[in-house]
């Protein structure tokens, strides 16, 4: 349970760090959520903005640090319950990054393979524009198609 004096400092935290996040000051937002967890290190509100904190900054490492710190918090303490609600909930709102084999750079090669096949579809697309005009011109004229 966390003491009246403490729940006030908590949502002074909490509040701040909404408040900083909102102007775009993001460092001291994750500053004021880090507080917020020391100050009450039970506290599953602290602990899931401070993740998503990280997560919006761009730091999915930070993210899943804070809600792996947080469950093992949470076991250590015997809250088992709680800890598997945690694991899934970080789960499913912090999911693994997929790796896509995309290349970095393209070669010359692929470049001229590339701009060939754009040639190709805007021409192709470009006939098919053409087509459709005429055959709504003659649709259209009420003469045979």
């Amino acid at each position: 349970m966390i003491e009246p004096a403490t729940a006030d400092e908590l949502a002074a935290l909490l509040r701040g760090a909404l408040s900083l996040s909102r102007s775009g000051n993001r460092i001291a937002a994750i500053a004021a959520l880090v507080s917020a967890t020391g100050l009450a290190p039970d506290d599953r509100t602290a602990h899931r903005r401070l993740a998503a904190a990280y997560a919006v900054a761009g730091d999915r490492e930070g993210a899943r640090a804070e809600y792996d710190r947080y469950i093992a918090h949470l076991e250590a303490n015997g809250h088992f319950d709680a800890a598997g609600v945690e694991r899934a909930y970080a789960a499913i709102v912090l999911p693994p990054a997929v790796a896509l084999a995309v290349p970095q750079r393209f070669t010359a090669d692929q470049v001229v393979a590339l701009r060939r096949v754009a040639v190709a579809f805007v021409a192709i697309a470009a006939t098919l524009a053409a087509m459709f005009a005429a055959g709504a011109q003659i649709f259209a004229s009420g003469g045979p198609i």
